[in-house]
């Protein structure tokens, strides 16, 4: 699947004082498909594959925090399979 490049919007931004670290979606408008939530740190993991957006955007609050420990994440659109249907069942 070709990635088309979509500028990132940031949804949620920790405390400067835990790291500033923030979740961001890079997903085209209108899009209802599976969302990866992946690492800013340049890494090619996956952390989770959801069914919607509403519920990557979940993952994604939870990942950039210090009980998430994956610090800033991203949202994109993906054809990779679902990892987890939900937040409770990524934690």
């Amino acid at each position: 699947m070709k990635k088309c490049f979509v500028e990132p919007t940031v949804i949620a931004t920790n405390p400067l004082s835990i790291g500033g670290d923030t979740a961001a979606e890079a997903v085209p408008d209108g899009y209802t498909g599976a969302c990866a939530v992946v690492p800013v740190s340049g890494s090619d993991n996956v952390i989770a594959v959801l069914p919607s957006l509403n519920e990557a955007r979940r993952v994604a609050r939870y990942a950039k925090t210090p009980d998430g420990g994956y610090g800033s994440v991203v949202i994109e659109a993906t054809s990779q399979p679902v990892t987890h249907e939900t937040l409770e069942d990524w934690i």
